[in-house]
């Protein structure tokens, strides 16, 4: 996922390396382009058909291309002029990356914002701000490590994080070869000296990078997979082979063959072995980046290589050549083609295929590669000097940047102008009042409705019914396309009473103060959201409401892990669970109501899984309960809802609701069928509320109900839905005198 600088096709002169050695770019890599080919195609395998196991390491081979590119252009100036122009380098890296990664992010943002939900189309947009300032590793770790956005969909700009990387280390290395050249030109160092002063410098501050990144991943892996400082160390593997090249380029010719299949052996290994559940980028990051390093040394100071046939036929450097537009292309194009034909469509792969490389072609030979050889940028004395010196190959190409800008401006105008008009042919044709069965007593259901339902209940189930039948989408409120982190409970969103402490406890509290009755919520955000349903149910009967939730952690007195290396919250569990039992003795609450997360289970400390899992859990709940007797009257538990499938992923504009059912999964059944098994051996003190069937006729679950989306994330309730099951909680808790 990583972005790679090119090679440029201007040669240094023979032993331009002031060490008498030769250049480590002398000659043009066709290794290296093959190298590239890998790493992008195994990036788009990952992305597109998640396999294989290990595609993302691609962005680790495109790190150690990078380093080892730029690092060799650098030495080669100073080797040729005696210094590093910081001018000159950095206009050279915003010719090469600024032009065709601002198309992308222009267009990806325009096309999400006719695909996407108003609200995921701006976050989009914002991606694409910071995407624009080379922060977007930083911005995603944040956004990937906050609870709220834990389950929503993938942004189609997600891939720019490496881009990122990058640049940031771009940054600065320039910087330090600048000094450590200045510390060691006051020895009076020769050429040779010179360069093993580089090299061993880089060295070490490679290692230094290696061992912050063992550190990173062992105590913060989310910030890890995105931190400059933990993958700065593959970058810095290129920049010593690099500054090492005059030394590797002796190695002998029958030596090289072996170095670079040995690599590429290293690299398929990496793709089987690792996985996301692998300690990463360290150390699990040492074999890809290892294998890159062989490919790449074994051709310093070869003017071919040989017998490396998978990396220099003709296709596989063409693929690298074009590898960088190709991968900022296939990322959008993966994530925004998914909103309109679903990803098990037979139109969608080919088609994904056909538009990256399309798009990724047309970048390349009218953006990228006219601009990265223009003159822009260039002060005037030089273009002067340019077009003296190569009239003929301009005159050529015909391809100026402000001819590469229009062509540009030609395919954004006809990619948004084309799905400007998929988007409306598909929204016209889901018209609801087109033929979208209609939801109520009166549907067409295809079963017998009862005529008088006894209960809530079945009257529920019989909507439930009538929308599994349902062959459009509906106006629904709120509306699909506005969901957001917002939808959730406002209890959640607007009061700030997911996470409950001494310190707001007072402002959690809900109905009549002076309410007969006292109820209190114990549990994580699946509590939380249960909160508009359990006011609906229980402030008309008399009672107000307490709130003494808390982010991540179960309503069951249990140690669980952190759900990443950066989520602090769970080391704060057991004490919060110490408060609460302290807090519910002291009220001595009429009732208390019990929800957690069913994903809880696979995130035990004790570091249980499966039976042993369910059974610590089992065994956990009914202690709790156990627990309560003295401080309240009653308990209930309140099972979690089976977790759907995202809006984001299920919802297209070619889809129609039957995509969006699901059912409960193996996990969450065992996880219910455990927690009502210790619930009942408390008998009438405790009782279990299973809500499936408030969601599901016959383990089929709809995404709406009565036109009302049940999630916003695919798992915790929209808050008009939540409310909607106040009376049936009402009818659990208190069921009517028969």
């Amino acid at each position: 996922m990583s972005v790679q600088s090119t090679l440029e096709r201007r040669q240094p002169a023979p032993g331009a390396t002031g060490t008498g050695g030769k250049s480590a770019t002398r000659t043009f890599r066709g290794d290296i382009e093959g190298l590239r080919a890998i790493a992008v195609i195994v990036v788009i395998f990952d992305h597109l058909l998640g396999w294989p196991s290990g595609g993302f390491i691609g962005v680790d081979i495109f790190f150690v291309i990078s380093g080892f590119l730029i690092t060799s252009l650098l030495l080669k100036e100073h080797a040729h002029t005696g210094r590093i122009s910081l001018v000159d380098f950095y206009r050279r890296r915003i010719r090469r990356i600024l032009p065709v990664s601002l198309l992308v992010l222009v267009v990806t943002a325009a096309i999400g914002y006719l695909l996407l939900p108003s609200a995921r189309a701006l976050s989009t947009l914002w991606d694409g701000v910071y995407s624009a300032m080379f922060v977007a590793n930083w911005h995603f770790a944040l956004v990937g490590t906050d609870y709220l956005q834990a389950t929503n969909a993938i942004s189609p700009l997600q891939h720019y994080w490496s881009l990122a990387v990058e640049e940031q280390f771009y940054f600065v290395w320039p910087f330090l070869l600048i000094v450590i050249f200045a510390l060691a030109g006051r020895r009076t160092l020769s050429a040779r000296a010179l360069i093993t002063t580089v090299a061993v410098s880089t060295g070490v501050i490679t290692l230094g990078f290696l061992a912050w990144s063992v550190f990173e991943t062992s105590t913060s892996s989310a910030i890890a997979y995105f931190s400059t400082g933990a993958r700065a160390w593959e970058l810095g593997i290129g920049a010593l082979l690099a500054a090492a090249a005059p030394g590797i380029a002796n190695l002998p010719a029958a030596l090289r063959p072996v170095l670079a299949w040995l690599g590429l052996v290293l690299i398929v290994a990496s793709l089987v072995l690792i996985s996301r559940d692998s300690p990463f980028p360290a150390p699990w990051g040492l074999l890809p980046v290892a294998g890159s390093a062989l490919v790449i040394a074994a051709g310093i100071g070869s003017s071919e290589q040989r017998l490396l046939f998978p990396l220099t036929n003709p296709l596989s450097r063409y693929i690298g050549k074009i590898s960088y537009s190709l991968y900022l292309w296939h990322f959008p194009v993966v994530i925004l083609l998914a909103t309109v034909f679903a990803t098990n469509s037979p139109l969608y792969l080919p088609l994904a295929l056909v538009l990256m490389v399309a798009l990724s072609m047309f970048s390349f030979h009218f953006v990228e590669d006219p601009i990265r050889h223009s003159l822009w940028l260039e002060s005037s004395q030089t273009r002067q000097r340019e077009r003296m010196r190569r009239p003929a190959t301009q005159h050529r190409s015909g391809l100026t940047p402000a001819k590469a800008w229009i062509g540009a401006l030609v395919v954004v105008t006809l990619v948004i102008v084309s799905v400007s008009f998929v988007a409306l042919k598909s929204r016209t044709s889901s018209d609801p009042s087109a033929d979208a069965a209609p939801i109520g007593a009166e549907a067409n259901l295809g079963v017998e409705a009862p005529a008088e339902p006894a209960t809530l209940l079945a009257t529920r189930q019989a909507a439930i019914t009538a929308t599994l039948a349902n062959t459009a989408w509906p106006e629904a409120t709120p509306a699909f396309d506005a969901l957001s982190d917002n939808s959730g409970a406002p209890e959640w969103v607007d009061d700030n009473c997911l996470s409950v402490s001494e310190k707001n406890a007072a402002g959690c509290v809900y109905g009549d103060p002076a309410a007969a009755k006292t109820a209190v919520l114990l549990g994580d955000s699946m509590a939380i959201s249960y909160m508009p349903a359990i006011r609906a149910a229980l402030e008309p009967l008399g009672y107000n409401l307490r709130s003494l939730t808390m982010f991540s952690c179960p309503a069951v007195n249990i140690s669980v892990a952190a759900k990443s290396a950066t989520d602090a919250s769970a080391a704060k569990c057991d004490a919060h669970h110490a408060w609460v039992y302290d807090e519910v003795a002291r009220l001595s609450p009429d009732l208390v109501l019990m929800s957690s997360l069913a994903g809880s289970i696979v995130r035990l400390a004790s570091g249980n899984e499966g039976a042993d899992a369910l059974t610590e859990w089992q065994t956990a709940t009914a202690a709790t309960i156990t627990a309560l007797q003295e401080s309240t009257d009653h308990v209930a538990v309140l099972s979690p809802p089976p977790a759907s499938t995202p809006f984001a992923e299920c919802k297209t504009l070619t889809s129609v609701p039957t995509d969006c059912i699901y059912s409960p999964s193996n996990l969450y059944q065992k996880v219910v069928t455990a927690e009502q098994a210790a619930v009942e051996q408390l008998g009438d003190f405790a009782q279990y509320v299973n809500v499936v069937p408030w969601l599901c006729v016959d383990e089929r679950c709809p995404a709406f109900i009565d036109n009302t989306p049940v999630f916003f994330d695919g798992q915790h309730f929209v808050r008009e839905a939540s409310t909607q099951l106040g009376p049936l909680l009402a009818e659990a808790l208190f069921p009517p005198a028969a």
